[in-house]
C-alpha cells in the first residue's frame, strides 16, 4: 500500500497533521462499527504517524500519512448520510452565526430605493452597527436591552417594519425564515418631541419643554429640507355606503393618525372638524381652528409649472390680467374647512372634499436657470428615446403611452442632482455629464419636463385637465422672506416679481369673502419670538407630538420617501440600529454617512463585543483541544 505513493510528492508535516486529525475524527465517530482486528490496526497506524509527526520525521510522516489516506478511505470513507448530516451541521452553524452577527452586531446593507438621496442612493452599500441604541433580540422585533438615550435626533437609523402599516413588508430572512423588511431613515423626533415645521426646516421642543431647534437643523445638513406631507390629503377613509347619495364623514390621516373629518351636517352644509388626537398638538392647549394649521402645513404648498397656454386651459387664471412669463408656477396651499364643496371621486363617489387655495407667479428666465441649476430627480432610464423610472419594469415601462419621451438622450440611467446631470453605471457609480450633453442644455421645456415628471417619470403628472387630482411631489415654501422650490431660494425676498405676486395676494385675500376665502401664500414667519427665542406655546398648539416609546422617521428625498408621514411613527421596539461606514461606491461619499457621530463605545456595543470575544475564545479553545497532538488515540 506504502508503493502505491512512492512516486509522488512529500506530504509537508502540516499535511501530514492534517490527515491524522482528519482521520482521527472520523476514527472516533466510526470505531464502534469496526472489527476489533481493524479498530487496532487503525489506530496503530494513526499512532505511528502521531509519533513521526511529533519527531518531525518528515519522510515517516510521510509514508505513513499516505499509508492512513489509504486506510480511511478503505474502512472509514463517508458514506452518503455522513456527507449529508456533515452538509446540515455546516448549514446550521453557519446560518445560526451569520442570524446573530447581522441581527446583534453588524450588518452589510445595500441602499435599495432613492428615499435617502443625496446621503445614500440607489445601491450604495454599508455597514450597519446593530449595537448603536441597543441589544436587539433576533428576528424578532424587540430588544434584549435597550437605552433611548443613545438615540441621536438627526441620525440614520435602520428599523424593521413588523407591526406597521406599510405596504409590502414582508420578505424572507436568507429566503428560510419569513420576516419583514428592513428600512433606513432619518430620525428627527424622539418621544414626547413636538415639531413644527417652517422653511423646509423642523422647531421643536423635548418633553421637557427644551428648545431642540439647533439639533433638528444641523449646519452641516442644510440641503436636507423636511416637509410635513406628502399630499394635503395622502389618506382618506370614506363610509362603505353612502347616505343620501352621499359619502359622509370623510375621515383624512396624516402621519398614519385620523386628524380631520369633513361631514354633511344636518342644515345641509358640509363642515369640518380636527379631531381631539394626541399626536395633533399637546393637551391643554387652545383647539387648532383649520387644517391647514396642523403641524406648520400652512407654510407649504404643492407647486407644478404650467405654460400660458395651460394656464388658459386647465386653471381659473384671466390669462389677460397676468405679467407675461416664460412658464408660470402654480401653487397649491391651505388645504381647508371653509368652501369645502363636494366632488365625485376617481371611485365614482359623491363626497366632500377639502378647499385649496391656488396662487400663480411669473418665472422669467432667470428663475428656470435657477431652477435647472438646482434640479433633482429621481433616477431614470431611458430606452430608444423612452424615459421611465429607475427599477421599473423596462419591457413594461417602454409600452406605456404614459411614459416621457427624450428623444436626444442615449441610452443609459441617469440622475439630477444639485443641477448637475450624471449618468448611473455599473453598480451604482456615477460620472458628472459634459456640459455638451442634451440633459445639461437649458430650455424652458425640458425644466418643465424635470419639474413637473421628474419624480415620477409620469407624463400624467404634467397638466391634463381642470382640478387634476394628480400633482408632482415639489414644493414650494418661504424662509425668511424667499420663496424656495427645490431646497433653494429662487426668489429673493426684493426680488420685484416675487414683491408684486405677495401684493396681489393681499388684494386677493381682501376681495374674498368669509363664505369663500382666499389665504394668501405668504411668509408666516419662523415659530420665533421678537427677541429671537423659539416660541414655544405656538409649538406646542400646532405642533406634531411624538408618541410615547416612538419615533420620526423622515426621508432625506422627501418627495420620493414613504416615511411616517405615510406609515406613521415607528415604534421603538422596532429600532435595529444605525449606519457606520459607507463602502461602496468609491467616491465623495465613501466613509462615514452625513450624520451626527454616534459614540464608538456604549454599554451595548462593549456587551456584545464581549459576548463575541468570549464565543471566539471559546471556540478557538475548543478547536485546539480537540486537534492539539497528542491525539488520545490509545484511549479510543
Amino acid at each position: 500500500m506504502m508503493n502505491l505513493f512512492s512516486s509522488r510528492s512529500v506530504f509537508s508535516l502540516r499535511k501530514s497533521k492534517h490527515i491524522l486529525r482528519h482521520s482521527f475524527h472520523l476514527f472516533t465517530r466510526k470505531s464502534k462499527k469496526l472489527s476489533k482486528e481493524t479498530r487496532e490496526h487503525i489506530a496503530a497506524t494513526l499512532e505511528a504517524l502521531q509519533n513521526a509527526i511529533l519527531e518531525k520525521n518528515r519522510e515517516k510522516a510521510d509514508l505513513l500519512a499516505k499509508e492512513t489516506v489509504a486506510v480511511t478511505d478503505l474502512h472509514l470513507k463517508k458514506n452518503s448520510y455522513d456527507h449529508f448530516r456533515e452538509l446540515i451541521i455546516a448549514i446550521v452553524f453557519a446560518l445560526t452565526v451569520a442570524i446573530l452577527v447581522r441581527q446583534m452586531w453588524f450588518e452589510p446593507y445595500e441602499i435599495p430605493t432613492g428615499s435617502m438621496r443625496p446621503t445614500l442612493k440607489e445601491q450604495d452599500r454599508l455597514i450597519v452597527s446593530k449595537t448603536n441604541f441597543g441589544i436587539n433580540f433576533p428576528l424578532r422585533a424587540t430588544h434584549l436591552y435597550f437605552n433611548p438615550d443613545l438615540v441621536q435626533r438627526n441620525g440614520i437609523f435602520v428599523f424593521t417594519g413588523a407591526n406597521m402599516d406599510i405596504r409590502d413588508v414582508d420578505t424572507m430572512y436568507f429566503y428560510l425564515f419569513p420576516g419583514k423588511k428592513q428600512y433606513i431613515k432619518r430620525l428627527m423626533g424622539k418621544p414626547g418631541d413636538i415639531l413644527y415645521f417652517y422653511g423646509g426646516e423642523i422647531y421643536g421642543v423635548d418633553k421637557d419643554g427644551k428648545d431642540i431647534s439647533s439639533s433638528l437643523q444641523l449646519e452641516r445638513l442644510d440641503r436636507i429640507e423636511h416637509i410635513p406631507f406628502i399630499d394635503f390629503d395622502r389618506k382618506i377613509i370614506v363610509p362603505p355606503a353612502a347616505t343620501q347619495g352621499v359619502y359622509s364623514p370623510v375621515f383624512f390621516y396624516q402621519m398614519n393618525e385620523p386628524i380631520a373629518k369633513l361631514f354633511v351636517n344636518k342644515a345641509g352644509n358640509i363642515a369640518g372638524e380636527i379631531l381631539d388626537m394626541p399626536t395633533i398638538h399637546a393637551p391643554n392647549t387652545p383647539p387648532m381652528k383649520d387644517y391647514f394649521d396642523i403641524w406648520g402645513m400652512k407654510n407649504f404648498g404643492m407647486g407644478r409649472l404650467l405654460t400660458k397656454e395651460q394656464v388658459k386651459q386647465f386653471t381659473r387664471f384671466d390669462v389677460s390680467k397676468l405679467d407675461n412669463g416664460v412658464l408660470y408656477l402654480e401653487i397649491t396651499h391651505h388645504p381647508s374647512f371653509a368652501n369645502a364643496k363636494l366632488i365625485r371621486d376617481e371611485m365614482g363617489r359623491i363626497r366632500p372634499t377639502l378647499s385649496k387655495s391656488t396662487s400663480l407667479i411669473p418665472l422669467k428666465e432667470e428663475h428656470l436657470k435657477t431652477l435647472l441649476n438646482n434640479m433633482y430627480t429621481a433616477r431614470f432610464c431611458v430606452r430608444n428615446g423612452i424615459a421611465y423610472r429607475y427599477g421599473s419594469n423596462e419591457e413594461q415601462a417602454l409600452k406605456n403611452s404614459f411614459a416621457p419621451k427624450l428623444a436626444d438622450v442615449a441610452d443609459g440611467c441617469y440622475e439630477f442632482y444639485y443641477g448637475k446631470a450624471s449618468e448611473v453605471k455599473w453598480q451604482g457609480i456615477t460620472s458628472t455629464l459634459p456640459p455638451s450633453h442634451p440633459l445639461n442644455q437649458y430650455s424652458p421645456e425640458l425644466v418643465q419636463l424635470l419639474y413637473n415628471v421628474g419624480i415620477e417619470w409620469d407624463m400624467r403628472f404634467m397638466p391634463q385637465y381642470k382640478d387634476q387630482r394628480l400633482a408632482p411631489s415639489r414644493y414650494a415654501y418661504f424662509r425668511n422672506g424667499d420663496l424656495y422650490l427645490l431646497g433653494a431660494p429662487i426668489f429673493k425676498k426684493d426680488d420685484p416679481v416675487l414683491m408684486q405676486f405677495l401684493a396681489q395676494e393681499k388684494e386677493r385675500q381682501n376681495a374674498s369673502t368669509t363664505q369663500a376665502p382666499f389665504f394668501p401664500f405668504e411668509d408666516n414667519g419662523a415659530p420665533l419670538l421678537a427677541d429671537g427665542s423659539l416660541n414655544k406655546d405656538l409649538i406646542k398648539q400646532y405642533g406634531l407630538l411624538i408618541s410615547d416609546k416612538s419615533y420620526l422617521a423622515l426621508g432625506d428625498n422627501h418627495a420620493m420617501s414613504s416615511d411616517s408621514r405615510d406609515f406613521g411613527f415607528v415604534p421603538e421596539s422596532n429600532l435595529r440600529g444605525g449606519p457606520d461606514f459607507i463602502f461602496w461606491p468609491p467616491g465623495s461619499r465613501w466613509g462615514l454617512p452625513n450624520q451626527p457621530l454616534y459614540p464608538f463605545f456604549n454599554t451595548p456595543r462593549v456587551i456584545v463585543w464581549i459576548l463575541a470575544a468570549i464565543c471566539i475564545t471559546l471556540c478557538v479553545r475548543y478547536w485546539r483541544k480537540r486537534n492539539r497532538l497528542p491525539l488520545p488515540i490509545n484511549k479510543e
